[in-house]
């Protein structure tokens, strides 16, 4: 799932204090960056439901404007608000440093559901794109309720003494890893949706495509849930076409088709990954 924003960077507002009335605790919290990050999940959520009802164009594009909100603040404060060294670098640190960088942003999921909301934004309606995203909207907004909403607006901040409170924990605890399981899922089911539209010729369907297998590959060299999800279907699969009842020659297709994959996930478009540093 993506991060959150920092708490110190992008906001100058005063916490809000108990002598403060209602509202103007509510307006010390919406001041910060936070709130405006909070504020995009937000849209995600509510449109995401509104369109599930109405399937109005007007509530699947403002899910994704939602989404670019929320991402963008998180990748402005990741990349963009570091302080820059005093010295002048040279071209050679120059060069390095843009290597880095770039490697950086294609590593980072932040900045992949980013250019992807952008891309689903300008292209055909696709229901099924917006899974994933509703799925992060309700973690985060649960989480911003929880750790900001109801502590500083409200003044609920023992678990013990607020029913609401031990809710979103418990469920937040118990079901945010196992979302993203679902989520790695889910994004293997879109691809394999969108590959059916592109062989029936759907407009633009191998734009679409290529995009997202370009997207998907990027996320199975970043993302402990994606590999975990085509390790899942891997095994499904070797089971079902182990089964007598198949035929050879889907057999041996279904080995090209999976040596394919194998030797298409050695070859890595975001550079090498990153080492753990070991711990004296």
């Amino acid at each position: 799932m993506s991060s959150k924003p920092t708490k110190n960077q992008g906001s100058a507002a005063t916490p809000p204090t108990r002598d403060q009335s209602l509202v103007q605790r509510f307006m010390a919290v919406a001041k910060s960056l936070q709130f405006a990050w909070f504020t995009g999940h937000s849209v995600v959520l509510i449109s995401t439901i509104l369109y599930l009802f109405k399937m109005s164009e007007v509530y699947y594009r403002l899910v994704y404007l939602g989404v670019i909100e929320s991402f963008g603040i998180i990748i402005y404060q990741q990349f963009f608000t570091r302080n820059e060294p005093l010295q002048t670098p040279g071209a050679a640190a120059t060069k390095a440093s843009m290597k880095s960088r770039i490697s950086g942003l294609l590593k980072s999921e932040d900045v992949l559901y980013l250019i992807l909301a952008v891309f689903w934004l300008f292209t055909p309606r696709f229901s099924f794109s917006l899974i994933p995203f509703f799925a992060f909207a309700v973690f985060h907004v649960l989480i911003y309720v929880e750790k900001v909403i109801l502590p500083k607006v409200f003044h609920l901040s023992s678990k013990e003494s607020s029913g609401i409170l031990r809710f979103i924990d418990k469920f937040v605890v118990q079901y945010n890893d196992l979302c993203m399981h679902w989520v790695g899922t889910a994004e293997l089911l879109i691809f394999i949706l969108i590959l059916f539209r592109a062989i029936l010729c759907f407009q633009r369907s191998w734009i679409m495509l290529a995009v997202y297998a370009a997207f998907i590959k990027l996320r199975y060299e970043n993302s402990k849930y994606m590999k975990a999800a085509f390790a899942q279907w891997r095994v499904r699969m070797d089971g079902i076409i182990s089964h007598p009842s198949v035929p050879p020659y889907v057999k041996r297709a279904y080995n090209a088709v999976k040596m394919s994959l194998v030797r298409v996930s050695q070859i890595r478009l975001s550079g090498a990954p990153q080492e753990t540093k070991k711990q004296n």
